[in-house]
């Protein structure tokens, strides 16, 4: 699951990348879904004061 997690998560980070290009695509929403996304594996270790503040800058 965690595998899974992560290679979603880390598409949705390069999508959200291109969307900063692409008019067509919301750029930052779809990055925070893949920051979010990595935030609930286990791989990444918790720090939730770095995804507030990207929640409270977006």
């Amino acid at each position: 699951m965690d595998i899974a997690l992560l290679f979603i998560g880390f598409i949705l980070m390069l999508i959200g990348i291109l969307g900063s290009f692409l008019p067509v695509l919301p750029g930052p929403p779809i990055s925070w879904v893949g920051l979010l996304l990595l935030y609930l594996t286990q791989a990444i270790p918790d720090d939730w004061w770095v995804l507030g503040i990207t929640l409270g800058i977006a």
